[in-house]
């Protein structure tokens, strides 16, 4: 299911919304124009978990020897027809350079692929602007990213000897849904739903939509409690911000604004001249 927006006006412009979304789309563009320095970014910026727990010459020891198990990238020589492999950089150092404590908040706006960056942009956007209504831009921001910090230690618990690269918005993005679905649990989501071959629409409650996606995480994420974990999605890290949005949500002030007017029909306004001036939302 993807969803298209909702039926949950806000009372001003998201501006850390906005912000975060932009920050993202720009550092994905600039990572994406380094072309074979992308690896090496990700494996500076993004989180490793064994970083966080163990010292750090051992994780430099762990990451040589996992690349040396690794398949080496062979090439064949076009006039010779000779087969030899390049010898490939080590990210032992790159992968420390930086310190895990930093790493927690620089691995949230790093993503792994265009589908990635889209796919976590679409839910900061339909999602996000009512939180920040709620809480307001400086406390929303603190809100993202406590979560999103939360979310990564959240699956490094699952996995502390983890030297797979942690990067991406979702567990940041997760607390938001969390918050969302405690909050706003019947506000309507237009969601994209695809049967067989044909895709429609449909209206659902946010706490139907939300619920799905918690259950998902779940799902999925239980087999990462028995074997260990080589890529994909780290769905631990979603669980995590989820959770945590729907704790520090309670707990952090509110905004108790009214819900915003809706425009009426022209004719109930001239039915009606004594009630408040009437505006259109756009």
């Amino acid at each position: 299911m993807i969803p298209v927006h909702d039926d949950n006006p806000t009372h001003g412009r998201p501006v850390v919304t906005i912000g975060l979304i932009i920050a993202n789309v720009i550092i994905f563009l600039g990572c994406a124009l380094q072309g074979q320095r992308y690896q090496e970014l990700v494996w500076r910026f993004g989180f490793v978990p064994a970083a966080l727990t163990h010292d750090v010459v051992d994780v430099r020891d762990a990451i040589r020897e996992m690349e040396m198990d690794a398949r080496p990238q062979l090439v064949r020589d076009r006039r010779t027809g000779r087969i030899f492999a390049i010898p490939q950089k080590s990210m032992a150092e790159t992968a420390t350079a930086l310190p895990a404590a930093m790493k927690l908040f620089t691995c949230m706006f790093m993503h792994g692929g265009l589908m990635h960056l889209l796919g976590n942009m679409l839910y900061l956007w339909i999602f996000g602007n009512n939180i920040e209504d709620r809480l307001g831009p400086a406390l929303f921001a603190v809100f993202y990213l406590a979560t999103g910090v939360i979310g990564t230690l959240a699956h490094t618990f699952i996995d502390p000897d983890g030297l797979v690269p942690l990067i991406g918005a979702s567990g940041a993005i997760s607390g938001v849904l969390g918050a969302y679905i405690l909050l706003f649990p019947r506000a309507r989501i237009m969601t994209l739903v695809p049967i067989g071959f044909y895709l429609t629409t449909v209206m659902l409650p946010a706490w139907i939509f939300l619920g799905v996606y918690a259950v998902l995480q779940v799902l999925n994420g239980l087999p990462a409690l028995t074997r260990f974990q080589q890529g994909g999605v780290a769905y631990w890290a979603h669980i995590g911000g989820f959770v945590a949005g729907l704790l520090l949500i309670r707990f952090l002030p509110q905004k108790k604004h009214a819900r915003p007017i809706r425009a009426r029909p022209l004719d109930a306004i001239d039915h009606e001249p004594d009630d408040d001036f009437p505006f259109l939302r756009l």
